[in-house]
C-alpha cells in the first residue's frame, strides 16, 4: 500500500488566526475607546499579550508547515506519525483504535490503545485536510492491513 499524506487544514488555521487576531483587535479598540482614569488598560494589556503570544504559536505550529505545504499526518506499512506532536505509532503496538467526537462536530479525535496496555495515544483530526470519517477509515484500513 501506498504512504498517506494528509497536509494541514487552511480553514481552521485560518479561523484560528482570524479569532485570535481578532481578540486582540478588540482588545486594543476597548483601550483606545476607554478614558485612561479608568484603569482598563492595565486589565487589557496582560490579555493582549497572552493573545499575541498564541496568536505567534498559532502561525508557528500550523500557519507557517501549511504555507510550507508540509504533512501533518502521515500513514505508511509501519507506522502512523502525527506531525505537530511528533507522535510516531507503530502498527505492530496498537491494539484497537476508536475515535471520539469533540464539543464540535468538526472535531474529532482518533484514539490508539496499545497492547502494552499504557495510555492510549490520541490524534486530533482538527488541523487535519480532510472529511474526519474518510481520515479515520484510511486509518483503519492500515491498521487492518499491518497490524
Amino acid at each position: 500500500m501506498e504512504t498517506t499524506k494528509y497536509k494541514y487544514s487552511a480553514k481552521q488555521t485560518t479561523y484560528v488566526i482570524l479569532l485570535f487576531f481578532g481578540m486582540i483587535i478588540f482588545g486594543c479598540y476597548e483601550i483606545i475607546r476607554d478614558s485612561p482614569a479608568d484603569g482598563l488598560w492595565k486589565i487589557m494589556i496582560p490579555f493582549i499579550a497572552l493573545f499575541g503570544a498564541f496568536l505567534i504559536y498559532i502561525c508557528y505550529k500550523y500557519l507557517l508547515p501549511m504555507l510550507r505545504g508540509e504533512t501533518v499526518l502521515e500513514l505508511d506499512d509501519y507506522q502512523l506519525q502525527y506531525r505537530v506532536t511528533n507522535l510516531g505509532i507503530p502498527w505492530k503496538d496498537v491494539a484497537s483504535i476508536s475515535y471520539s467526537t469533540g464539543s464540535r462536530s468538526s472535531s474529532w479525535s482518533i484514539n490508539f490503545y496499545m497492547k502494552d496496555g499504557g495510555k492510549p495515544k490520541t490524534v486530533p483530526t482538527l488541523y487535519i485536510a480532510g472529511d474526519n470519517s474518510a481520515i479515520y477509515n484510511a486509518v483503519i484500513t492500515y491498521f487492518e492491513k499491518y497490524k
